[in-house]
C-alpha cells in the first residue's frame, strides 16, 4: 500500500518534491529501506499530480465551453 503524503494541493511544490525524490532514487547511494520509502512517496506524488492535472484540464474544458456558449449567444443576439 502506498504511503500517503500530505498534499498542499500546489502543483508546483508537489512536482518539485517529486523531482527531488527521483534525484535521490537515481543517485544510487540510498539504503534499500529509504529507497523503498522514496519510491512509495514518488508514486503517491505522481498520483496526486495526475489528479491535479486532470482537475485543471476539466476546469479549462468547462471554461472553454462557457466561453464558446457566450460567444454563440452574443452572435445570436446580434443576428436578431
Amino acid at each position: 500500500m502506498a504511503k500517503q503524503v500530505k498534499s498542499d494541493g500546489n502543483f508546483e511544490s508537489e512536482f518539485e518534491r517529486l523531482g527531488t525524490v527521483v534525484e535521490r532514487l537515481e543517485d544510487g547511494n540510498v539504503p534499500l529501506e529509504e529507497m523503498l520509502k522514496l519510491y512509495e512517496e514518488g508514486m503517491s506524488l505522481a498520483e496526486k499530480l495526475r489528479v491535479l492535472l486532470t482537475d485543471a484540464e476539466l476546469r479549462v474544458e468547462k471554461l472553454s465551453k462557457m466561453h464558446e456558449e457566450m460567444i454563440t449567444e452574443d452572435s445570436e443576439d446580434r443576428d436578431d
